[in-house]
């Protein structure tokens, strides 16, 4: 019986916390980095492979005003604030969880998005 409470245990241990892709359920910086991670990742696949041109071809007053909703930057930022996420400890958190996107930005304008995320780690 102690070998199934022990191994039960151990399990529940290793499988670790649902991950966090919504900025408002943060509750560390780690945590928001997270969520800044899972809406890189959902923007980059919104972007595909497709061009500035086609972009702009859609709405050329605002062509990337279809990102809008995923982005939510006053949303980050009063989380970020709340949780006294300094902007030098984002960055820095930032440049080992956005590790590995590279490969997802099939796009010069993917390309571009990234740009600053990695500039960060310089």
């Amino acid at each position: 019986m102690a070998c199934v409470v022990v191994t039960v245990a151990l399990l529940g241990a290793g499988c670790g916390a649902d991950r966090v892709t919504d900025p408002a359920r943060a509750t560390t910086c780690i945590e928001l980095v997270d969520a800044g991670r899972a809406t890189a990742e959902k923007v980059l696949a919104r972007l595909g492979d497709r061009t500035l041109a086609e972009f702009e071809a859609e709405d050329p007053s605002e062509p990337f005003g279809g990102l809008d909703p995923l982005l939510r930057p006053d949303v980050f930022a009063a989380r970020a604030v709340e949780l006294g996420c300094g902007e030098d400890e984002l960055a820095s958190l930032a440049c080992t969880a956005y590790q590995g996107l590279a490969h997802l930005a099939r796009s010069d304008v993917a390309r571009s998005y990234l740009a600053p995320y990695f500039a960060a780690c310089d």
